[in-house]
């Protein structure tokens, strides 16, 4: 097997100390796996919403009780993107990448024309000195998998560009329960934000 060669520019900067970040790679973040939460990481985009054109990694964490109708933690999971580029800046490519991911979900089970999403105001703040804008959306779609009904969900969502690796990192905390950073299901949902790291 042949050894991968840098291009001769890139192996000219490396002594400088300055490596391009397809040399440095781009390793993706991990969010957490607390005790058991099923796991799911795949490519972006997922199979059912391939018509998004942004490139990268999902990670996806469901706690016990995500499919059951009554419990606390139905609906309640962390979503994190890991996407090429500085990207889904603007609220319109936000609103196409929620709205398809969802319409997919429901294989022909609710249009996705019936999709209504309120976004709240964007507030900032930071990760390892990245700025982070932070949104609350709520998103009124449909439950595909339990009850097979509309649904509503709140959203909490962290999005940063880390230039180190030239991704965009987006977090999505969501859950049918208000917002409500003393509840438990919020609690546990925060901690994701908390540990995720990007530096």
């Amino acid at each position: 097997m042949r050894p991968t060669l840098l291009p001769r520019t890139v192996l000219l900067l490396i002594p400088l100390g300055i490596v391009p970040a397809m040399a440095r790679g781009a390793e993706t973040p991990r969010l957490q796996v607390p005790s058991g939460w099923r796991i799911e990481d795949t490519e972006y985009p997922p199979a059912w919403a391939k018509t998004l054109p942004w490139k990268g990694r999902l990670q996806l964490r469901f706690p016990p009780g995500f499919f059951r109708e009554n419990d606390d933690y139905a609906w309640s999971y962390p979503i994190f993107y890991w996407l090429e580029g500085n990207v889904l800046e603007k609220q319109a490519d936000f609103d196409r990448a929620l709205r398809a991911y969802d319409a997919g979900l429901y294989q022909g089970q609710f249009a996705a024309q019936k999709i209504k999403i309120e976004f709240g105001k964007s507030r900032m703040t930071t990760k390892h000195s990245h700025a982070v804008v932070r949104r609350s959306i709520t998103f009124h779609g449909f439950d595909p998998f339990v009850t097979k009904q509309p649904l509503t969900t709140h959203l909490e969502v962290f999005r940063w560009y880390c230039p180190e690796a030239d991704h965009t990192a987006v977090l999505i905390l969501r859950t049918p329960r208000p917002f409500d950073a003393e509840d438990k299901v919020w609690k546990d949902l925060l901690q994701f934000w908390e540990k995720v790291d990007c530096s």
